[in-house]
C-alpha cells in the first residue's frame, strides 16, 4: 500500500527517531527546570520514560548503556503546557448542544498539522477539548503532539467536559443559561425517578441496562445517599450505577465532583452565569474558567469564587473611559496575578500567538520571570492534575526536554530538538517543511534561480 503523500512530510521528521531507548541521557549547555535554579553545564537522564537523575555534569553520572543526546551548545527546558485547545480535531464542535456522552479521543486526528506545529513551537502536553459552540460538550482528553495513534499520544484520558456560558450562535444568553440548567435540572430528576422505581420494585432500568450489556456488578458509587454538596437525591445507594442512563452518567460524574470542568465565557456578565451554575449544581471546586480577553473585568468575581482561569492569547486590551472618553490599555494577567488568581497563559488555537511569545509579552509587562514561565508551564501542568509530571524538570516527571537554539524568549531562536518520554521524536536538521520553508527546495542539478529561468524559457 502507497503511503499518502500528505503524511510523507511528518515520517520524513519522524521516522528512525522514536526508537525507545530504555535509558537516555541528555547534556545540554544551560538547563531551565522550572523547578530550581538554572543548571550549567547540565546533564538529565531519562530511564523508563522518566527523569531519574538531573544536575551539573560533575553531579550526575551518565549510565555507561544511555543513549546520548549531546547538546552541550543548547539550552533545555520543560516543554510548554497548553490548558486548553479545541484544535488538532476533524472539527471542534457537534451540531448537538448537550453532547457530554461524546469523547474526543474519536475525534482526535493524529497526523493533524497542528501538532507538527506545537512541537515545533516547544508545547509538549495539551489538554484537548471540544469546542464553545455548545452548551455542554464531549468529554476532553491530554496528549502529547506525537504518536500515529492515540493511545500513543495520551497522557490523561477524560481529562474534563467543555461547557459554555456564552450563547451559542443564534442563542441568547437567556436560553443558553436556561439550557444548561435543564441539563442538571433533568439529571436530577432521572435520579429520583430511578430511585422511586426502586421503591416500587419496577426492574425497568435494570432489564435495560442489561439489554445494552452494561455492568451492573461493579459497585462505584453504591452506598452514597448524596450527589453533591448542593443538591441530594434520598435513597440513592438503592441504585447501582450500571443502571443510570449513559447519557446521564458523565453529569452525575461533574456534581460528584470526579470529573473536571472547563467553562467558557465570552464576557465579563457569563462569569457570573458559569460561576451561579457551577455554585447551585456543587462543581464549583472542579471548575476552571476559559476566558475571553474581556472578563478581566469580573477579576473581582472570580477570586471571590476562588477558581482558576486560562486567558485567552490576546493578553493587552484597550479600554475607553466612557466618562473621559480616554483610552486606556490593561496588561490582563497583571490583573489576574495582582488579586492572587491562578492562570495559564494560551495560545489557544494557534501557534501564531506562540507560548513563548506569551512569556516573553508577560515579562515586557513586568511580570517576575518566574511567574510568566509558571503561567506556561507549571500552573497548568497543575491544572490538569500532572503537577510534578509535566511543565518542570525534575527528579520524577516525565522525559519531556526540548532543546533550544539559544534563550527559549528570543525571536533569534528555535527548537532544535524535542525528547519525550525520553525518546527524541523531533529533530529540526530532518524537518522537511522547516527546509522548505527557508530554503526551498532546489531541483536536482541545479539552483532554484536556474530552474525557474529554464521555465521561462
Amino acid at each position: 500500500m502507497k503511503t499518502p503523500l500528505l503524511l510523507l512530510p511528518l515520517l520524513a521528521v519522524t521516522v528512525g527517531l522514536a526508537e525507545a531507548d530504555d535509558k537516555y541521557a541528555i547534556k545540554a549547555g544551560t538547563v531551565l527546570t522550572m523547578a530550581g535554579d538554572p543548571i550549567t553545564n547540565g546533564v538529565i537522564v531519562i530511564e523508563g520514560g522518566r527523569i531519574t537523575a538531573i544536575g551539573s555534569a560533575d553531579e550526575v553520572k551518565i549510565p555507561w548503556d544511555a543513549a546520548v543526546l549531546d547538546a552541550s551548545d543548547l539550552t533545555a527546558a520543560p516543554g510548554f503546557v497548553e490548558a486548553y485547545t479545541s484544535s488538532g480535531m476533524d472539527r471542534p464542535n457537534e451540531n448537538v448542544e448537550l453532547a457530554p456522552y461524546l469523547n474526543i479521543r474519536d475525534s482526535i486526528d493524529p497526523v493533524s498539522f497542528y501538532f507538527e506545529d506545537s512541537l515545533r513551537a516547544g508545547v509538549t502536553t495539551l489538554n484537548v477539548q471540544q469546542g464553545a459552540a455548545c452548551v455542554i460538550g464531549g468529554m476532553g482528553m491530554v496528549v502529547q503532539p506525537f504518536g500515529l495513534t492515540v493511545e500513543e499520544m495520551l497522557v490523561r484520558p477524560n481529562s474534563g467536559l467543555i461547557m459554555s456560558a456564552a450563547p451559542k450562535s443564534g442563542k441568547s444568553r437567556a436560553t443558553q443559561a436556561q439550557a444548561l440548567r435543564e441539563a442538571f435540572g433533568d439529571l436530577r430528576r432521572h435520579l429520583e425517578q430511578l430511585v422511586q422505581e426502586k421503591r416500587d420494585g419496577n426492574d425497568r432500568a435494570r432489564r435495560e441496562a442489561l439489554y445494552q450489556g452494561r455492568d451492573l456488578s461493579g459497585e462505584r458509587g453504591l452506598g452514597r445517599a448524596m450527589v453533591s454538596d448542593a443538591w441530594t437525591v434520598e435513597g440513592l445507594e438503592l441504585v447501582p450505577r450500571g443502571e443510570i442512563d449513559e447519557k446521564m452518567e458523565p453529569l452525575l460524574d461533574v456534581v460528584e465532583g470526579t470529573t473536571d470542568v472547563y467553562f467558557y465565557c465570552g464576557s465579563p456578565v457569563d462569569v457570573h452565569q458559569a460561576l451561579a451554575i457551577a455554585r447551585d449544581n456543587g462543581f464549583l471546586a472542579s471548575t476552571t474558567l476559559v476566558l475571553d480577553a474581556s472578563c478581566w473585568k469580573a477579576a473581582d468575581l472570580i477570586k471571590e469564587a476562588g477558581v482558576q482561569v486560562v486567558l485567552d492569547p490576546a493578553l493587552t486590551r484597550t479600554e475607553r473611559d466612557p466618562r473621559t472618553g480616554e483610552e486606556d490599555e490593561v496588561f490582563i494577567p497583571g490583573v489576574f496575578a495582582e488579586k492572587g488568581i491562578t492562570f495559564a497563559l494560551s495560545s489557544r488555537n494557534t501557534t501564531n500567538e506562540s507560548m513563548w511569545f506569551q512569556v516573553a509579552t508577560c515579562i515586557a509587562n513586568g511580570m517576575s520571570v518566574e511567574d510568566a514561565w509558571a503561567a506556561a508551564t507549571t500552573s497548568p501542568a497543575a491544572m490538569l492534575g500532572l503537577d510534578g509530571r509535566v511543565g518542570s524538570l525534575r527528579k520524577g516527571a516525565d522525559g519531556d526536554v526540548v532543546l533550544y537554539s539559544g534563550d527559549p524568549l528570543s525571536i533569534s531562536s528555535h527548537v532544535e530538538f524535542v525528547v519525550l518520554d525520553g525518546k527524541l521524536v523531533y529533530d529540526r536538521s530532518k524537518d522537511i517543511r522547516t527546509k522548505h520553508l527557508l530554503e526551498g527546495i532546489q531541483p536536482e542539478g541545479g539552483s532554484a534561480d536556474e530552474a525557474s529561468d529554464e521555465g521561462d524559457k
